[in-house]
């Protein structure tokens, strides 16, 4: 048998999420919090909820519950766009920022382990593959959207 791509990239998405959940839970976060903590650091405080709803293809009221939830633990913070004053963009406190390394530091050897069948070379071109996916999906509206 020849397994689909999609079924495979599913499959690596179950595994990784299972070992991300067990290896933060001692840091009491999800993988999706994480996931939108790093992805605010990323973006240096530039993505409003809305953005960030959006890159996640999921509802802003959702997203806004995940939001509220990282605020409610003091890791992320809102502040009033001065060029836009109904646009509340997004930051993370300093709690926020050394939960983040913490967990980058965590996540690392969970990587580690993940790659280790992988040469260095190998693991960068999986890295540039998996970013022209996502590129091409950001640019490509697909069927049934």
């Amino acid at each position: 048998m020849n397994p689909r791509i999609l079924y495979l990239i599913k499959r690596a998405e179950i595994e990784v999420t299972s070992r991300m959940a067990k290896a933060l839970e001692d840091e009491d976060i999800t993988p999706i919090q994480f996931t939108i903590l790093y992805f605010v650091d990323y973006d240096k405080g530039d993505l409003s909820s809305a953005q960030l709803s959006r890159r996640f293809s999921m509802t802003p009221q959702s997203m806004n519950e995940l939001v509220s939830v990282l605020e409610k633990k003091k890791l992320l913070k809102k502040t009033t766009d001065p060029a836009h004053r109904r646009i509340l963009r997004l930051s993370l406190t300093a709690k926020g920022k050394k939960l983040l390394s913490d967990c980058n530091a965590t996540l690392d050897s969970v990587e580690e382990i993940l790659l280790k069948g992988l040469s260095v070379a190998e693991t960068q071109t999986l890295k540039n593959l998996i970013g022209k996916i996502l590129e091409t999906s950001r640019e490509t509206v697909l069927p049934g959207s």
